[in-house]
């Protein structure tokens, strides 16, 4: 008998189909009466209980039929009614879709405590696919599904959002303690993602909201900065003497970033991460600074540098040159590149190439810049090198050359410049760029490329030699320094060291 109603389904359904009508917009023609606790019923419910009509002939034969075969289970059933447009243009608030769901999946009204526990669920930025799940796993749901002879089931998390509920419920807390508002959806996928797949911790998350359009437009005073500060670290507003205390420091000339490096590691937000089973991105183990190879006074010494990477497919083309004649260069890194191209950065640094700052996001010259985002672009780029290597590095070239006294002041590193200027990025010629060093390479001289071009590295593989037939020794800047007697002193620019 059941075989013969399946079979007259489909007939129904294909006919459906071949019209191109939807099962949920087949119009609100009232169908026959059911049987109770017939599977027909248990969606002819959903269709009272989720849309607030009768169901149509169409759509009770489609879902009727593919729940007989399995096709869906009930959860399914439920989460496909919720994305209905039909549902959807209800605009239902948090609060009724928590009712209606109980109404449909418990077959009872909410208790306060149980609708409180899903309604926050939802304001904190979760999908209602988690509430189908957290009621489909439960006996009231398993024992509704058994009276009408289907499965109860499960419905497949596909948003970051869903998946983790301590990390989504950690965004959503900085989205409210830091600009003031519920997450939305892209935005939660968005940094759930980053905690999840580990490309994020949660104080980086906190400095990437700290300085978003939205919050910064928020802390404009230091009174602002501070009081959101501790919203995101603690919870709560600063008291009168925390507020004292830390907007004296300001005051005393120390930063933004150092405020936010105290709160980062303090016992307070140390326990608000454990309560989330979260923890600051893990101090990476120091791998020990290669030996470099002594150099004689007496030789004469060139340094290579190299700005704007990594690159693998041409930085690796460098490497190879230099580790064929037992080199040494100094790659000026952007940090934001660094986690992408990071198995050429941990080469260099492994055949004693020296890793310095060049900014964090070559956005902009630094002249441009206040002292605070000096100090930003700076130790971003440095956290972003010793996360990977695991040292920190210790010299800077500006963006451009370009420096002023504000950036003298703030970066906190000495400045290398150039006396070589090959302007490979210019016209990104080999020959170009080879002539540019051999026409007048002398010693002591600090030579400007880009391992960025393919034709930067055939140039090398003209330069490298030849440089080495004559006689020069491929240092890094902080060797040619040590070799020469420098004391590379932090905000001062050097272009040579003869």
């Amino acid at each position: 008998m059941r075989r013969l109603l399946i079979n007259a389904l489909s007939v129904i359904i294909t006919i459906i189909l071949f019209l191109g009508v939807t099962p949920l917009d087949c119009g609100s023609t009232v169908a026959e009466e059911v049987p109770e606790n017939s599977v027909e019923s248990f969606v002819e419910r959903g269709y009272e209980l989720m849309l607030g009509r009768h169901s149509d002939p169409g759509g009770l034969a489609y879902w009727t039929t593919s729940l007989i075969l399995n096709e869906i289970d009930a959860a399914d059933m439920v989460n496909k009614f919720i994305e209905s447009p039909e549902f959807q243009n209800h605009n239902y608030s948090n609060g009724e879709i928590v009712e209606i769901v109980y109404n449909v999946m418990l077959s009872r009204s909410s208790d306060p405590d149980g609708k409180a526990y899903w309604v926050d669920l939802l304001d904190s930025g979760f999908s209602h696919k988690k509430i189908i799940n957290g009621f489909a796993s439960s006996s009231e749901f398993n024992n509704l599904c058994n009276s009408y002879g289907i499965t109860a089931g499960s419905v497949n998390f596909t948003e970051y959002r869903d998946m983790n509920e301590n990390v989504t419920k950690f965004v959503s807390r900085v989205y409210r303690m830091l600009v003031l508002r519920n997450p939305d959806s892209s935005g939660l996928n968005y940094w759930t993602g980053k905690l999840i797949t580990g490309d994020m911790y949660p104080e980086e998350l906190v400095y990437e909201f700290l300085n978003t359009p939205e919050c910064l437009a928020k802390t404009v005073s230091n009174e602002d900065y501070i009081d959101t500060v501790y919203r995101a670290f603690f919870g709560r507003n600063a008291d009168s003497d925390g507020r004292t205390y830390w907007l004296n420091y300001l005051s005393e000339g120390h930063s933004r970033q150092e405020v936010f490096n105290n709160f980062k590691y303090s016992n307070e937000f140390d326990q608000l991460l454990t309560s989330y089973n979260l923890t600051l991105r893990p101090t990476p183990t120091p791998t020990p600074t290669p030996t470099p190879t002594p150099v004689p006074v007496a030789d004469k010494m060139i340094a290579l540098t190299f700005d704007d990477g990594p690159y693998s497919p041409v930085t690796n083309r460098i490497l190879d040159l230099l580790e064929e004649y037992n080199g040494h260069a100094t790659f000026f890194v952007v940090g934001d590149r660094v986690s992408t191209y990071s198995s050429c950065v941990l080469r260099a640094q492994s055949l004693g190439c020296e890793i310095a700052n060049h900014t964090y996001d070559h956005k902009s010259t630094l002249t441009s810049m206040s002292a605070a985002s000096v100090q930003w672009e700076i130790a971003n780029c440095n956290t972003a090198v010793y996360n990977l290597t695991g040292v920190y590095p210790t010299i800077m070239r500006p963006v451009g050359g370009a420096y002023n006294a504000t950036v003298s002041s703030n970066v906190g590193m000495p400045m290398i410049i150039w006396s070589i200027d090959t302007q490979d990025w210019k016209y990104r010629d080999a020959t170009s760029t080879a002539n540019a060093i051999l026409n007048h390479a002398g010693d002591g001289d600090i030579v400007l490329m880009h391992d960025l071009y393919s034709s930067t590295a055939s140039a090398m593989e003209i330069v490298i030699p030849e440089l080495a037939r004559r006689g020069y020794t491929f240092v890094t800047v902080s060797e040619l320094a040590a070799a020469k007697g420098y004391d590379l002193q932090s905000g001062t620019a050097y272009y040579s060291l003869k």
